[in-house]
């Protein structure tokens, strides 16, 4: 077991939010305020860290990058979100870091890409028999919907994650909103819209820990929408997610674990697993969905890479479970040396 770890991460500074004509500074999206509770739980649990940040928006700072985390005998505790200001960057970290044989935490590159693709991700889901609402793709406003699609639908950016591009206008009720909404997530971010059935329901995240035997859903956590305003749709927009000033931020409130009978929390962790495993995912993950009123759960997305700082979802789960953070986060950097000397025990068996 390597009690040497490097910590990376993308450091591109606070986030920004105009709330109501204020700028608002996004502390508690800040990941390097993530990297000091990973440091210090590291710590805590005995393991030697260093800390090494990804800094600024030019490919030449990669050189000195990869010179201060190659190194033998050490754990390398990727928390790199995104690479020079992009998220579809992420992928090419993990990449980066399997080039150079570098032992790491959380999901290969393979699976970072295609999660963060959202219509990838339904395909892939969708043929190993995992419920997800009906989509489509538009690389432009849409003349006419698919059969499979009706309205209110909500409208994301394709290829971002955290709820980027998503507010109370994402659902749509009519044709002259669903063209105006596509055309502005074109324009905004330079990439297609995927349109979504939108499930009126009750919305839960389960976190998945482990590998293979190991592998164990969490107490899933549900979004208490009980004071959201009655006028607007009850999503977990950016704003909900990340402002912590915003009445909508005050109003989604997490309960874990959820107050669901045996028989659902059952289902819930049993679809969170398949899609966990359908994806690739390693050492840990959060898996969303809805429940509509028809009772059945669809997947809305899976991150392989979420938030795991001490007052997230992941960390929440975990509590609740009996995990306390500086024991969550060593068994994440366990997972993953275990992972690795899984992969060198079966290849001497080969040899």
């Amino acid at each position: 077991m390597k009690k040497k770890v490097n910590i990376i991460f993308n450091d591109d500074g606070i986030d920004h939010y105009v709330l109501d004509g204020r700028e608002i500074k996004l502390e508690d999206n800040n990941i390097a305020d993530t990297v000091k509770e990973v440091d210090g739980a590291l710590r805590k649990e005995g393991f030697d860290t260093r800390v090494t940040p990804l800094k600024g928006c030019d490919i030449g700072v990669l050189d000195g990058f990869i010179r201060d985390i190659k190194g033998e005998d050490q754990l390398i505790f990727n928390l790199c979100e995104a690479a020079f200001g992009k998220s579809s960057f992420e992928m090419n970290i993990a990449a980066l870091l399997e080039l150079y044989g570098l032992e790491h935490t959380g999901s290969g590159p393979l699976t970072l890409g295609l999660a963060l693709d959202k219509g990838l991700t339904k395909d892939i889901l969708n043929s190993r028999d995992i419920m997800t609402p009906e989509y489509a793709v538009l690389r432009e406003p849409p003349t006419k919907l698919k059969r499979s699609l009706k309205f209110p639908l909500i409208v994301k950016p394709l290829r971002e994650d955290a709820s980027i591009g998503i507010d109370s206008g994402a659902v749509v009720k009519t044709m002259k909103a669903l063209r105006k909404r596509v055309e502005f997530i074109i324009n905004t971010f330079r990439q297609p819209a995927i349109v979504e059935e939108y499930i009126d329901g009750r919305e839960f995240n389960i976190a998945v820990l482990g590998n293979g035997r190991e592998i164990r859903a969490l107490p899933p956590s549900e979004i208490d929408f009980t004071e959201f305003p009655e006028t607007l749709p009850r999503i977990v927009c950016y704003e909900a997610k990340w402002v912590t000033e915003s009445p909508l931020y005050k109003k989604s409130k997490p309960v874990c674990p959820a107050n669901v009978p045996d028989s659902m929390r059952a289902e819930l962790e049993s679809v969170a697993l398949k899609a966990y495993e359908t994806m690739g995912c390693r050492d840990y993950a959060r898996v969303d969905v809805r429940v509509g009123e028809d009772g059945n759960i669809k997947v809305l997305e899976v991150n392989p890479n979420p938030d795991i700082s001490i007052d997230a979802g992941l960390a929440r789960a975990a509590k609740a479970a009996g995990l306390e953070y500086p024991k969550l986060i060593s068994s994440i950097a366990e997972a993953a040396c275990a992972r690795y000397h899984a992969v060198a025990e079966s290849a001497i068996e080969c040899v």
